[in-house]
């Protein structure tokens, strides 16, 4: 999987129509879905039913003091960089964020997103003296977002359609509402596969980055590259994101850095990524071949699939058919014949599954492995394939309706909407830049 064609350089396909922010998003809305709230300080865990409200962004962590140059206001702080702009997460002196959900620290262009959606979220607050009602508007403005502009761009449009049209989750079935371990596990670690090895033009100021250089600007990293500024740890003030450059409008600038198409070659540094990054992704063991201290991202999800004794994605298929048809919903295409999967731009990989040691995985796929090769053949990698699909997009859309005060419970349209009434992430970005007050 770590063996692309020599022709492509470093560089792979793009998803056109998928601005890499969006890759990004992606994640911060998984990490959403998979946070639990501790009922009391650093204690006991409270399971919820999956819920798309963000809590794990609008909620700071007590126990964590901030730095003394931390600006809090409406509820929410942000952190300076080194050139005292408020444009970085609340941090301690250490350079930990004092937020709820550390995965939020991941990469750096995760930690600006939550940077741009605390400002939203204080823009909002700036339009009612009711901090509830605040976090209310931001909390359903999101959820527009994620179910009209960032779905579509991932989803298969007829699976997008039916489950907006229907309202129903047949695929998942009736239940508590937890998250499938079939969509945590693997369907959205798709999302792995749209990062790309590097981003063309990336700062504010027009200069690229690497995947190494979004990993070390962390306090993850135990090479981090925050920098001591009065004895609290900041971001370098030229490592801000350039949101032009990651989000397009009505027309894409060639300088938009895009996601990666979705295909089983993921970018060369998530073979060995450093064992500090990641949400217990430590738990994976090395590859041959890496240094001590690193772990293969791609090695990881199969085998914690493994653990977790995921049905195969010929078994999961046979399930998906068979209710979906009983539901009356959209049927999806034909499984992939084996021959299909093992056509595969990465030769290493082709020539391994035309093997008979392979045998057995062209009749016992494993599901992220599966849900790879679908995205290719149905999609060229531009968007998730069926089967992925339906369980991503079933799974987010019941989220948001679990969201008793959510955008699907209610007769709700974007306060800044154009008059078209879309409202997505690059409209969101604007209204930061139109209308966020709090400048140093």
């Amino acid at each position: 999987m770590a063996e692309w064609p020599t022709r492509w350089g470093k560089y792979r396909f793009d998803a056109i129509g998928i601005p890499a922010a969006y890759t990004y998003l992606g994640q911060l809305i998984a990490h959403d879905l998979t946070w639990n709230e501790a009922t009391v300080s650093g204690s006991a865990v409270r399971f919820r039913r999956a819920s798309l409200d963000f809590k794990s962004i609008f909620q700071q962590d007590p126990d964590l003091a901030p730095a003394h140059s931390v600006c809090e206001a409406s509820g929410l702080a942000l952190g300076r960089t080194s050139a005292d702009r408020l444009d970085d997460l609340p941090r301690s002196q250490s350079g930990t964020p004092t937020l709820t959900d550390m995965r939020n620290d991941q990469t750096l262009t995760l930690s600006q997103l939550v940077v741009l959606v605390t400002k939203f979220y204080q823009v909002c607050a700036a339009r009612t003296s009711d901090e509830s009602q605040a976090f209310l508007d931001a909390r359903r403005h999101l959820q527009w977002v994620v179910l009209y502009d960032y779905l579509p761009r991932v989803i298969d449009p007829i699976v997008y359609r039916d489950v907006i049209r229907s309202q129903m989750w047949p695929l998942l079935g009736d239940g508590a509402g937890l998250i499938p371990i079939e969509f945590s596990a693997a369907a959205f670690r798709l999302g792995h596969a749209m990062v790309r090895y590097r981003y063309p033009h990336w700062r504010e100021g027009g200069g690229g980055a690497s995947l190494q250089d979004l990993l070390r600007f962390t306090h993850h990293s135990a090479n981090t590259r925050l920098v001591d500024v009065a004895g609290e740890a900041r971001l370098p003030d030229d490592w801000i994101a350039g949101w032009t450059f990651l989000l397009s409008g009505e027309e894409e600038d060639a300088r938009t850095s895009l996601s990666a198409a979705i295909d089983e070659n993921l970018a060369l540094d998530l073979f060995a990524v450093p064992d500090s990054i990641g949400d217990c992704l430590r738990s994976a063991r090395r590859p041959n071949g890496t240094g001590s201290g690193t772990f293969n991202l791609a090695e990881h999800t199969l085998v914690r699939g493994n653990r977790l004794r995921l049905d195969s994605a010929q078994s999961l298929s046979a399930l998906a058919h068979d209710r979906l048809k009983e539901a009356g919903a959209a049927p999806l295409p034909r499984r992939l014949p084996a021959i299909r999967l093992t056509q595969t731009r990465s030769h290493g990989l082709g020539d391994f599954l035309m093997s008979d040691h392979a045998k057995p995985l062209l009749t016992e796929t494993p599901i992220w492995l599966y849900f790879l090769r679908e995205a290719d053949v149905h999609a060229s990698g531009q968007h998730f394939g069926p089967l992925a699909s339906r369980i991503t997009m079933e799974t987010i859309f019941r989220a948001i309706w679990n969201d008793p005060e959510g955008i699907l419970r209610i007769d709700f349209k974007p306060g800044f909407s154009h008059d078209s009434g879309k409202f997505g992430l690059k409209d969101l970005h604007d209204v930061v830049q139109t209308h966020w007050k709090l400048k140093s």
